[in-house]
This record gives structure tokens, C-alpha cells and sequence, in this order.
């Protein structure tokens, strides 16, 4: 439990949590983004749409935040299309990636909902992709980041793309 988990108006004036080293090199939370080597996510959610991607460097495990010169990690940021009481539905596909569910972010608002687990589901399957625990007030067009290990392309996970 950390601090924002047990009183969510904290939220307001302190970041999450998030343990750096499953995310990119040189990145760092805000109250409503993630920012990687200085862009945010929610700049590139303007440019490019959802679902959308950006790879950096990996951390080298237990370095203290050293940036691999041959791992990447990559950021997903999908939107939820659909939401009820115990699942979300993604734009994203994440059936040939490993996402840190434990690590996912909600981008783009401040909620002071209590964290509850929901229930992911795949855009191309329906599949549930994993497990994630963010606030319990889920909206449709809320946006979601979580790194992956590994470098991938926007067409990976794009629905109907790139397999």
C-alpha cells in the first residue's frame, strides 16, 4: 500500500508511486502523465492518437536507473473503450507483449477514487490480457499507460494490425 493508495486526494499534490526500473531510462511521474527523457505521454497521445507507443532504454536491473545500451522498454498508452464494474476493455492489443499491469498509470485526470482491481481485456479478443489496479472510477476515454520490456511497434498493438 503507498500512501496515495490508502488517501487519493494525496493525488492531487504528489505522484504515485512507480518502481523506475521497468520503466524507460530518465523517466518520472507527474499528477496526470508519465514524462520518458523529457516528452509526455499525454503530448504524444495529441500527435499520434491511441493506441500509441514510445521505446527508450531500459534500466540495467539493480544499477540504480543505469540505461542499458541494448534493452528498450516500451510505453503503451491505450484508451479505455469500454468499462462496468469489474473489467475494462482496452484499444490495445497486448497478446504478443508482456505489460506490467502492477505499473499502469492513469494519464490525463486526477481521480480521488479509491484503487480497486479491474479486469483487462484485449481490443482484438476479448481475452483478459492481465489485472490492474487503478482508481474505481473508470471512465470511457481515459487513457492508461504500462510499460513493456522490449522494443515493439504501434502496429503490434493495433487492433487488427501488424500480425
Amino acid at each position: 500500500m503507498t500512501l496515495t493508495s490508502l488517501l487519493p486526494t494525496l493525488r492531487d499534490s504528489i505522484p504515485s508511486p512507480f518502481d523506475r526500473d521497468v520503466w524507460p531510462a530518465g523517466t518520472h511521474p507527474t499528477l496526470d502523465d508519465v514524462v520518458v527523457s523529457g516528452v509526455s505521454m499525454l503530448r504524444i497521445v495529441d500527435l499520434c492518437a491511441t493506441p500509441c507507443v514510445y521505446t527508450g532504454a531500459a534500466i540495467v536491473p539493480v544499477s540504480g536507473g543505469v540505461a542499458s545500451p541494448t534493452e528498450s522498454t516500451t510505453v503503451v498508452v491505450a484508451r479505455i473503450v469500454d468499462a462496468d464494474a469489474g473489467s475494462i476493455r482496452l484499444d490495445a492489443t497486448f497478446c504478443a507483449h508482456a505489460p506490467l499491469w502492477r505499473e499502469a498509470r492513469l494519464l490525463g485526470r486526477v481521480s480521488h477514487a479509491y484503487e480497486e482491481p479491474f479486469t483487462v481485456l484485449d481490443a482484438a479478443t476479448g481475452a483478459v490480457t492481465g489485472v490492474v489496479r487503478i482508481p474505481a472510477d473508470p471512465r470511457v476515454g481515459d487513457l492508461i499507460a504500462v510499460p513493456c520490456a522490449g522494443c515493439f511497434s504501434v502496429g503490434d498493438v493495433r487492433p487488427g494490425r501488424g500480425r
